[in-house]
């Protein structure tokens, strides 16, 4: 499965990367649709959040998305693994949160990110997420672009 992108996906803040810790990073406005009985982001929301601050990375590289052969914008990575480490609760509040994003490795075919969603004061998740270079036609595994691992560089310390 590819990730598709829509205009809902659009950061709050402008995307800025950090260059001195060469991390990407993303803005995002906690919405009331967010918080769970107990009173705080749903788990499974923190994802949709590493995800649109993964979409916001790829597309400061593609620019305008491909499409695959069904006419649906596609990145051409599929996500293999994700492991979360939940490190405190998140409350709304006024203003938003920050998701730094970086590389770890970079393998042929796949790469290992890195994902803190925090505060300026507060981590409240870490998670690292496996990615596969997929063809977006065949949605068969590729190797990554002489670009596209060009870019993913940046964001390595």
């Amino acid at each position: 499965m590819t990730e598709v992108v829509t205009q809902l996906t659009a950061p709050v803040r402008p995307i800025e990367v950090d260059d001195a810790a060469k991390r990407h990073i993303y803005h995002r406005q906690i919405r009331f649709a967010d918080i769970d009985a107990h009173g705080h982001v749903n788990n499974a929301r923190f994802l949709e959040y590493i995800e649109d601050a993964r979409i916001a990375l790829y597309l400061d590289y593609a620019g305008v998305l491909q499409e695959d052969r069904n006419g649906l914008p596609s990145v051409g990575v599929v996500i293999v693994r994700h492991e979360v480490d939940y490190r405190k609760p998140l409350k709304f509040r006024h203003g938003s949160v920050r998701i730094e994003s970086w590389v770890i490795k970079i393998n042929g075919a796949s790469c290992e990110m890195a994902a803190e969603i925090r505060s300026d004061e507060e981590v409240f998740l870490e998670a690292r997420s496996t990615i596969a270079a997929v063809d977006p036609d065949t949605a068969r595994p590729r190797r990554f672009t002489v670009p596209e691992r060009a870019f993913l560089e940046r964001y390595m310390p």
